[in-house]
């Protein structure tokens, strides 16, 4: 059976981290989308290190994206925020 691919934003949050972890493991193909300034914190860095090297494939994304959907949630009240 074809696993779903999984993509997860907000990976290396106090949930996120988990379910990054969870689905590799279940040998669902990952995506994780995160924040440039990741590094900028150790232990993110490491977080996002340890999601590379178990398989999971990452996409960075400027800080001012992450920046403009906290306003547009803030603002409208979007329901996925």
């Amino acid at each position: 059976m074809e696993k779903s691919r999984i993509l997860i934003i907000g990976g290396t949050g106090h949930i996120g981290k988990h379910i990054v972890t969870a689905s590799v493991r279940l040998g669902h193909p990952t995506v994780v989308l995160t924040r440039d300034s990741a590094p900028s914190d150790p232990a993110k860095a490491q977080l996002i290190k340890s999601f590379a090297d178990s398989g999971a494939a990452l996409i960075k994304v400027p800080v001012i994206i992450s920046i403009l959907y906290v306003l547009l949630c803030t603002i409208f009240s979007f329901p996925v925020c």
